[in-house]
Order: C-alpha cells, then sequence, then structure tokens
C-alpha cells in the first residue's frame, strides 16, 4: 500500500473518529431536547436554521479548498482567508436580521423574528476561525480537527440542553446553535495562533474558485433547503417537525462518515500526479465511501420505528416512514458525493456548477408541485428523483474529468451493496419482533444486539466478496492491516 494510501487512511481515521463522537454528542442532545421540547417547538426552530442553512450556502466561500492546493501558503494569502471569511460573515448575519421580520409575516410567527437575530451570530463567529488549521490538513494530521469537532459539540450539548433545562423553551435548540461556533473560534486559535489581518493581498488565488464555486452553492442551497421551506406552508408545525428531525437523523451517517473523507480525500487526490492512480484512487474512495456508510443507513432504515421510540419517545413513532425514505434517498446519493472534490482539485469547480443546475432545473418544479399536493410524501418523492438525476449526471461528469467508464463507476457501488443482502434479510426477520416490543430495557437491549449483528454480517460478507475479487487494494485491506499488522505481508502478496 503506497504512501499516501496510509496517510489517507490514517487521516480518514481520525476525521471519522471525531465525527462520530460529535456526531454521538449530537444524539444525546437530541434525545434530552426531544423530551423536553414538543415536535412544534422542533419545527418552529427548523424553519430558522433552514434559512440560516440557506443563507450560509448561499454565501459560501471555498476558502478551505483554495488553501490547501497552495503547497506552502503564506501569510498574506491566510490574511486574504481571514479576511474573505470575515465579510462572509458579517453578509450572513446581516441578512438573517434584515429577512427576520418578513419571516414572521411568511409563517405567521412572532417568535421567528428574536430566533432569526440570535441564530445570527452562530454564521458570524465561525467566520473569525483561523484558517492556519488548513496546514495541519496539508500534513495528514487531523488530530486536532477531532478535537475541536468533540469540544464544539460537547458545548452545544452543555449548553443547549442546559438552557433546555432551565427554561423548557425552543431556546435551548437555539443556543446550542449558537455557543458551539463560539467555543470552537477560541479553540481554533489555542490549535493553529495567528495575529488575525485584514488584507485581499492574495486574492488572485480564491477568486477563480469562488466565482464558480458560489454558483455551485447558489444552486444547492435551493436544492436541499426548497422542501424544508415549503413544507410548513402546506403541513403542520408538529409534522414539519417530525420532518426535520428524521432528516436530521438520516443525515448523521453522511455527516459522520461521508462528510469528514471529503478533505482527506482532496489532499490524497492533490498529491497524485499520475492519471491511473487518480483513477484508482477515485473508485476505491467511492468504494469506500459506500462500505462505510450504506450499512449504518439500511440498519436505521430498517429499524426506524424502534428506534425512533427508544431514542426521542413514543410521541415521535410517526416519524419513523419519513426516516426510512430519507435513508433510502441518502444511500442512492453516496457516489455522487466524491465527484465535487475531484473537480475542485482539477480546477474544474464549473462542472460542480453544472451539475448543480442540471439538478436546479429537475428538482425545483418536482419539489413545488409534489409538496403541493402531497406534502410530506411529495417531498420524499421529489428527493428520490432528484438525488437519481444528480447521480446520473455525476456520472457523466467523472468520466469527462478522469475517463472512468460509467461500469467501473457502478461497480464501484455494486460489491458493497450486495454485501448489504444478507444483512437486509437479517434485518427483515428481526424487524417484527423488534416493532412489537414495548418500550424499555429489552427494547433498547435488542436494537443495540440486532444491529450490531447486522453489521457484523455486513463485514463477513464483505471481506468475503472482497476475497473472491482477487483482494484488490482498498478499504478491507486497510481494515486487516490495522487489525492484525502481523498479517500485512500475507495481504500484500
Amino acid at each position: 500500500m503506497s504512501s499516501i494510501s496510509q496517510r489517507t487512511a490514517t487521516a480518514s481515521i481520525w476525521t471519522i473518529g471525531g465525527k462520530f463522537l460529535a456526531r454521538l454528542l449530537d444524539f444525546v442532545s437530541l434525545l434530552i431536547l426531544a423530551r423536553l421540547l414538543s415536535p412544534a417547538d422542533f419545527g418552529l426552530v427548523a424553519i430558522a436554521t433552514s434559512v440560516l442553512v440557506i443563507v450560509e450556502t448561499l454565501l459560501d466561500l471555498p476558502l478551505t479548498q483554495a488553501l490547501i492546493r497552495q503547497s506552502s501558503p503564506s501569510d498574506d494569502m491566510f490574511g486574504t482567508a481571514f479576511t474573505l471569511s470575515v465579510l462572509r460573515g458579517a453578509a450572513i448575519s446581516l441578512l438573517m436580521i434584515i429577512i427576520a421580520w418578513p419571516l414572521t409575516f411568511i409563517y405567521e410567527d412572532h417568535r421567528l423574528f428574536p430566533l432569526v437575530v440570535v441564530l445570527s451570530i452562530a454564521p458570524a463567529m465561525r467566520s473569525l476561525i483561523s484558517p492556519r488549521m488548513v496546514l495541519f490538513m496539508q500534513r495528514f494530521d487531523f488530530k486536532r480537527e477531532f478535537a475541536l469537532d468533540i469540544i464544539t459539540k460537547g458545548s452545544t450539548l452543555v449548553f443547549g440542553a442546559g438552557t433546555a433545562i432551565a427554561t423548557g423553551s425552543y431556546w435551548g435548540l437555539a443556543i446550542g446553535v449558537v455557543s458551539g461556533p463560539v467555543v470552537a473560534t477560541v479553540i481554533s486559535y489555542v490549535f493553529a495562533p495567528m495575529r488575525p489581518t485584514l488584507t485581499l493581498a492574495e486574492w488572485k488565488h480564491f477568486q477563480d474558485m469562488i466565482g464558480w464555486n458560489s454558483v455551485a452553492q447558489v444552486l444547492n442551497s435551493i436544492n436541499w433547503q426548497l422542501d424544508r421551506l415549503l413544507l410548513p406552508r402546506f403541513s403542520g408545525l408538529s409534522t414539519f417537525g417530525a420532518f426535520s428531525v428524521a432528516d436530521n437523523l438520516a443525515g448523521i451517517p453522511h455527516q459522520t462518515f461521508v462528510g469528514p473523507l471529503i478533505r482527506p480525500l482532496m489532499a490524497a487526490f492533490s498529491s497524485l500526479d499520475d492519471h491511473r492512480k487518480l483513477v484508482a484512487a477515485y473508485l476505491k474512495a467511492t468504494t469506500a465511501i459506500t462500505l462505510v456508510a450504506a450499512p449504518v443507513l439500511l440498519i436505521l432504515a430498517l429499524l426506524a420505528e424502534p428506534a425512533l421510540r427508544i431514542a426521542v419517545g413514543q410521541k415521535w413513532a410517526f416519524a419513523a416512514p419519513i426516516l426510512q425514505w430519507l435513508c433510502i434517498v441518502s444511500l442512492i446519493g453516496l457516489p455522487a458525493t466524491i465527484m465535487p472534490p475531484l473537480a475542485m482539485v482539477l480546477d474544474k469547480t464549473r462542472l460542480v456548477a453544472f451539475r448543480m443546475l442540471v439538478e436546479f432545473v429537475v428538482r425545483i418544479p418536482v419539489t413545488i408541485a409534489a409538496i403541493a399536493y402531497f406534502q410530506v410524501a411529495g417531498a420524499l418523492a421529489a428527493r428520490i428523483i432528484a438525488v437519481l438525476v444528480a447521480y446520473a449526471a455525476s456520472m457523466v461528469i467523472t468520466r469527462q474529468l478522469i475517463g472512468v467508464p460509467f461500469s467501473d463507476q457502478l461497480n464501484a457501488f455494486f460489491r458493497p451493496l450486495m454485501s448489504c443482502v444478507p444483512m437486509v434479510a437479517f434485518l427483515l426477520y428481526v424487524q417484527p419482533t423488534l416493532v412489537a416490543m414495548p418500550i424499555g430495557i429489552n427494547l433498547a437491549a435488542s436494537l443495540g444486539a440486532c444491529g450490531g449483528s447486522a453489521l457484523a454480517i455486513f463485514w463477513l460478507v464483505a471481506i468475503l466478496l472482497w476475497q473472491v475479487a482477487g483482494k484488490p487494494d482498498g478499504l478491507e485491506k486497510i481494515i486487516l492491516m490495522k487489525i492484525s499488522p502481523r498479517r500485512r505481508r500475507a495481504l500484500t502478496l
């Protein structure tokens, strides 16, 4: 296994480990808040956070991606990145405050104004994080990012849950959203000290990527948040709150196992100048992400009802079908997540914008019509259609970028999915028993045992299929080498 593969694998372990623990803290926070607050409270805050996500995504700047491409970023580059980030944060906060008042009329709820104003603090604080953190990413050193994730989410849990317990109101959710970025900013300067400087001296290193990325982000934000803005107008706050919680739960595997891999993969792609190695790295990355995330998504989908009852209580059980379909949407979208970092590394960000445009053209009319007539069911159907279109567009773009045939791209996705078949059969067998069990310690223990057994079945089958395929270089080999270093020599034969 090459040095780049080893370093990427180690970096991925740190990032996934950090995100896993961070999501675990998020989950604990959700457990506490869901029992203290009502679905309507979650629905109210989800409206405000959806607007925040849209505005942040609209004004997103790929500053980290631009810096990571530079072999030795100068102080002026860091100063320029800091300045652009501060300008972005100020613009987001100002725009949030401006639109806070109209939102109260659109959704006919006066509580939205102070809520949106307070949430506008979060992007302002995120904009101040030290840009020198990128130096550790270039060295494939993600230990500090691991620590930053844990500290940030721990702060969100403590302040958010503490406020909810003290007030019994939706402000617990809002304070949690704000407290994390505040702590993250402070800790980033402990890990990566720098003297903040306002300058645009190295603007030329950012302008091209920022231009196309801005277009892509505008389209992406509308694509993925439109249904969250429309649903409250066509369904009640409780129904939308259930959709929001299910959406957050379905997003945990992506945030934990897929999102954290993007930056190590970008660092790895940037270090490869041989076309064949780049193609191999891309296909291995697709297989690895599917191997890691697909079984988790399927377990969550098939055990959604008992998982929701145990996690957030009986009052949320009606969200189980929503959670199931959102997990399926995330599963279908897994292979398309590798294309954007590849395009950015190859300085083809315009192709990312093109993919977002294709998805936008399909998603917008379908989502509007589907939600107007079928509410939540329509939103789910629109997401499935859109993610299939996005996957097809990503395959075409990847073939144009590095010449990978469609068959090879599908095959990278195929073997991990085949490994899921016995696991799915097992889960379908135990599902009726778990659904019939009342809430209690027996259900929790059974749910954990079934989930663990399902993962064990998946990985046993995955390793078997890997051996049948001739032990190709990939995640399976890395895992076996990490578990048993003495087998290193045998595995490389």
